[in-house]
């Protein structure tokens, strides 16, 4: 997700003056970018699979015992969560004075979701910024609006998951490291709109379409961090006392996956730093393959998703004709 944005910018900021330095820095910035990713990717799906390898024998008996009724509920959950998402990029559409309600945008994202799962991990975030050219939308707003996504749900995971840690007894991070995640949150969540107002001076920002845009990212992480818990707690009996724990963990880990735009869709670095801030009862191997494993249930809840958006565009198109 991450990389989209330098992918969108080159497309939004073509003819705009910028300092030769960074013109030609973007090509080796790029292209640097795109061996790490590809070199990483293969490195981190080893990782996992023998991360798989090492735990069989203990995932059997997990797997005789799962929850399916927990599972389920965590598919549906991730659904849910792609169908909340739009909602803030309805929001940022007010900002800007776009006049496309939330139909159209969740419509817009929903249709495209296949995209993410092409080899590097942004064409969903490239394929909406096509999209909202074709709707008359000014390529600066789509990246603005677009950026303003990414860094709000870095922010928020980032905020919820440390205060979540830093609530919890027996967190595997320092109050420290906690706090200073916070901060860290806070700044980016107040970062847009600073940005916004100091490069368009002479555009009122509308606080509450801000504000309405950071709570529909708090509902979307609130869905997702559910449907995250139903999966733990299908595969491990999951006591309440660590539910905060767990998914403070999730949270955070889901930063840094985002963060590291060398790891396509952050494969093998959420895993990683999940498995040593969940707390520690199963031997690593193990952890690692439960935490890719759900990676399976936000495979089924995206396809769920974008089923019904299909069924949804079919029924227009019908009702238009």
């Amino acid at each position: 997700m991450a990389a989209s944005s330098a992918l969108s910018c080159s497309a939004a900021t073509r003819g705009v003056n910028i300092p030769r330095t960074l013109e030609r820095m973007r090509p080796l910035l790029r292209h640097t970018l795109t061996w790490a990713r590809r070199l990483f990717l293969p490195l981190a799906l080893g990782f996992i699979a023998y991360s798989a390898y090492r735990a069989s024998g203990s995932l059997r008996p997990l797997l005789a015992s799962i929850a399916v009724p927990n599972l389920a509920l965590a598919c549906v959950c991730w659904f849910v969560a792609q169908w909340s998402g739009p909602l803030s990029t309805t929001a940022l559409a007010r900002v800007f004075g776009i006049p496309l309600g939330y139909r159209k945008l969740a419509s817009i994202s929903i249709l495209r979701i296949p995209a993410k799962y092409l080899p590097g991990g942004i064409w969903q975030s490239v394929a909406r910024f096509t999209a909202y050219r074709e709707h008359a939308v000014k390529g600066s707003d789509s990246f603005a609006i677009l950026l303003i996504e990414h860094v709000l749900a870095l922010g928020i995971s980032t905020f919820l998951g440390s205060l979540l840690m830093f609530a919890s007894q027996g967190a595997p991070l320092s109050r420290e490291i906690a706090l200073g995640l916070m901060t860290v949150g806070l700044a980016l969540l107040v970062l847009p709109t600073v940005w916004m107002t100091r490069s368009r001076p002479a555009q009122q920002i509308s606080g509450t379409a801000m504000l309405m845009a950071i709570t529909a990212v708090i509902l979307f992480w609130c869905v997702a961090g559910t449907a995250f818990l139903l999966y733990w707690s299908a595969l491990f009996r999951l006591p309440l006392a660590e539910t905060s724990t767990v998914l403070s963990g999730y949270l955070l880990s889901w930063a840094a996956g985002f963060a590291a735009v060398f790891a396509p869709q952050g494969v093998g670095v959420f895993e990683w730093t999940a498995a040593h801030l969940l707390p520690a009862r199963l031997p690593l191997s193990v952890t690692v393959t439960a935490l890719a494993g759900f990676r399976i249930v936000t495979i089924i809840g995206d396809l769920l998703a974008w089923m019904l958006g299909l069924v949804m565009q079919r029924a227009e198109n019908g009702a238009v004709v």
